[in-house]
């Protein structure tokens, strides 16, 4: 009796001890510098933007930065030094998880010696990318590097797009700017931006990217971790346009069932769900979302049988301002025949600036807030990593042109309102 009593004690102890490691573990951060005068490090989530999201920033102090913090779920951020913040630089992948990291970092220019030392998912990354590279970088970087000589040697574009980025160059203000840089798109889009030399090493490149993203995939199949997540999403964030609808939901079950509860699952969702339904010729998506007075406006009311053009933008985009600008002209000829602008600031924090922005450009149209994406309609309409994009959206709530030119809109809006 004795011993069996000794020995649910002894279970008991253990059973507690685990739990009670396991709810008081933390995510501890220990680091040095080495060559810089950084101070401090950036720690950058999926999504965020360095000059309107509240960052991890870690103070670095005499050569040192030390971080904890307790984490529901892992997650994958990418490392930046102090300074990007106000002009962007280099980064490195680094997965946190309630656990010891100790972080060696360089400065940019030697930032391929960085250090991560502790926890699981930064050896599996670390596995990973050796394999990568190793399977990848022998054949590849000498095309990069070719590639490299060509544009120092102004031999990398065609003459049609020397002559565009020579106007670029010129260009006076945004607006300006966004009429060029859709003459390049458009070049791009027919594979008329290379000169020949590029373009024969290009048609060298091209097989090889087709390896890396099915290496990718099988490493996602395999492995469906926070690791595989990372490059899922960023995937969906950034490469939008050469996603594989039915592999990006074959990849979004596997990784959200392997993962349950974990918030990138939502993200995902959202981002999978655009990809598949933001198109020319689908029904748009509608949400909700209030105006300045905090009064909530249903898109689909204001829809309510005209065509309407959907105008996600933030004031701290210049690009999408100097596109919303152009877009003036067009509202005024067709507001009385069944045509109107319904626009969407991305804001963060609070409307101040959004309120003092109206009021100096005075947009006639309404203007609805996404305050610190409560509503998520950037990721709906496929947008989320950018400053916004425009939607042109026809009287029975088809899509009919994304980010159409005020000249497009035109076009559109005569052969159908006159």
């Amino acid at each position: 009796m004795k011993l069996m009593t000794r020995f649910l004690l002894l279970s008991i102890t253990i059973l507690f001890f685990n739990c009670s490691s396991k709810s008081d573990s933390f995510l501890e951060i220990n680091g040095k510098t080495v060559g810089t005068d950084t101070e401090s490090i950036l720690l950058v989530k999926a999504g965020q933007y360095f000059d309107s999201d509240s960052l991890i920033e870690i103070p670095v102090k005499d050569g040192t930065f030390h971080y904890r913090a307790k984490l529901e779920f892992p997650e994958s951020v990418e490392l930046f030094l102090g300074k990007a913040k106000n002009q962007g630089g280099r980064y490195m992948p680094l997965f946190l998880e309630n656990d010891k990291i100790n972080l060696t970092i360089y400065s940019e220019e030697e930032f391929d010696k960085n250090l991560v030392i502790g926890g699981k998912l930064n050896s599996e990354y670390k596995e990973y990318k050796e394999s990568y590279d190793n399977t990848f970088n022998s054949r590849i970087q000498p095309l990069h590097d070719s590639m490299k000589k060509l544009f120092e040697n102004d031999q990398y574009h065609s003459d049609k797009a020397k002559t565009l980025y020579a106007e670029l160059r010129k260009a006076k203000n945004h607006d300006e700017k966004i009429i060029i840089y859709k003459k390049i798109d458009d070049l791009k889009e027919v594979n008329q931006h290379l000169s020949p030399k590029a373009e024969r090493i290009e048609n060298k490149l091209n097989p090889i990217y087709d390896e890396q993203k099915r290496f990718q995939q099988t490493y996602i199949e395999n492995n469906p971790t926070i690791v595989s997540y990372s490059f899922f999403i960023k995937d969906l964030m950034y490469n939008k346009d050469n996603m594989d609808i039915n592999l990006a939901k074959n990849n979004f079950q596997k990784l959200s069932k392997a993962n349950p509860n974990h918030p990138y699952n939502k993200l995902a969702a959202n981002l999978t769900e655009a990809i598949e339904n933001i198109k020319v010729g689908k029904k748009y998506t509608d949400f909700t979302a209030p105006d300045l007075n905090g009064n909530k406006i249903k898109l689909s009311e204001k829809i309510n049988g005209k065509i309407v053009l959907l105008d996600l933008w933030a004031t701290w985009c210049g690009p999408c301002i100097a596109k919303s600008r152009t877009m003036i002209p067009i509202y005024e000829e067709f507001k009385d025949k069944g045509f109107t602008i319904i626009g969407v600031a991305g804001e963060r924090k609070n409307t101040k600036r959004l309120v003092n922005f109206l009021e100096k450009e005075k947009w006639p149209w309404l203007n609805l807030v996404e305050l610190d994406r409560q509503n998520n309609i950037w990721q709906k309409y496929n947008v989320d990593g950018g400053g916004g994009g425009i939607f042109l959206i026809d009287e029975n709530g088809l899509i009919i042109a994304k980010d159409p030119t005020a000249e497009e809109v035109r076009e559109e809006l005569e052969s159908r309102l006159i």
